[in-house]
């Protein structure tokens, strides 16, 4: 089915996170706007990093296609974790249509402190925002290690990480339990109006986009028709998710909302050389 061509304006969050700036730049060179929220002391300075992080990440050849007018990149400084953040973006900026985040912990520290929180802080200060504002479109840029329905989560790896009983430990630490927690959220907001899709990406690599990875919605398995992870590895590139999150925000509105509600396991494919190998 042809992709939708309608213009799009992106708020980004977390825009200075690695895999951010793969969508950013994709977006822009494909004609759409972005508003990119970014640490800074202000806009200005928010908007001199993005650029200079943007001029620093290299596209694979391929893939995205540029339109002959590039979009707008528009940056702000202001904090991810408070509501009026997002409720004042959207009320003062009605062409914005789309929400993207990237936020995640960058630091061991951060992945065993109890009270950091980074996930669900802010999901809640974005939901809350909507709230006070309106509702906008939102993909999420999770982790694997979730199975299931957003809301019916549980924390699980998919059953070709192996060895699975000492990667599972991960999932016990302090920032996935609180990832994982931060779907709970948004599936409460999907029954009051949020149209919303979660990516979990398999382990993330630095390699160029490889377009060769598959999907499934929700659970994974073995033999899962949809994706079987025998035919699968257990990474992907960011710039291969960005790619994908890019290209599902650009499928016609009755085709992606059959993607709203879930969570997108990505993970790339073996090539047949791997699945010779014993």
């Amino acid at each position: 089915m042809a992709q939708e061509k309608q213009h799009k304006h992106f708020l980004v969050i977390a825009a200075a996170s690695r895999g951010a700036r793969f969508f950013i730049k994709k977006a822009l060179r494909q004609g759409h706007d972005v508003t990119a929220l970014c640490r800074a002391t202000h806009d200005e300075a928010a908007l001199e990093r993005i650029n200079r992080l943007l001029e620093e990440t290299s596209l694979a050849k391929g893939g995205v296609k540029a339109s002959q007018k590039p979009g707008v990149l528009r940056t702000s400084s202001k904090s991810i974790l408070e509501a009026k953040t997002y409720s004042s973006l959207l009320k003062n900026d009605p062409s914005i249509n789309h929400i993207c985040c990237f936020v995640g912990a960058t630091t061991f520290r951060q992945m065993i402190d109890r009270n950091e929180r980074l996930y669900t802080k802010t999901i809640l200060a974005l939901v809350e925002g909507m709230r006070r504002s309106r509702w906008v479109e939102f993909f999420y840029h999770g982790s694997s290690g979730s199975e299931g329905i957003p809301g019916e989560n549980t924390a699980r790896l998919p059953e070709n990480f192996r060895p699975r009983w000492i990667l599972n430990l991960g999932l016990k630490l302090p920032a996935a339990q609180n990832c994982f927690e931060s779907e709970k959220i948004l599936a409460k907001a999907g029954a009051e109006g949020l149209q919303f899709v979660i990516f979990r990406p398999a382990w993330l690599t630095t390699a160029p986009a490889q377009r060769s990875y598959g999907y499934c919605f929700d659970t994974t398995g073995m033999n899962k028709e949809e994706l079987p992870l025998r035919a699968a590895r257990k990474t992907i590139s960011r710039e291969d998710v960005a790619e994908e999150i890019l290209r599902v925000a650009n499928l016609p509105h009755e085709e992606r909302a059959h993607w709203h509600g879930h969570g997108i396991y990505l993970v790339d494919m073996k090539t047949p050389k791997d699945l010779q190998d014993p």
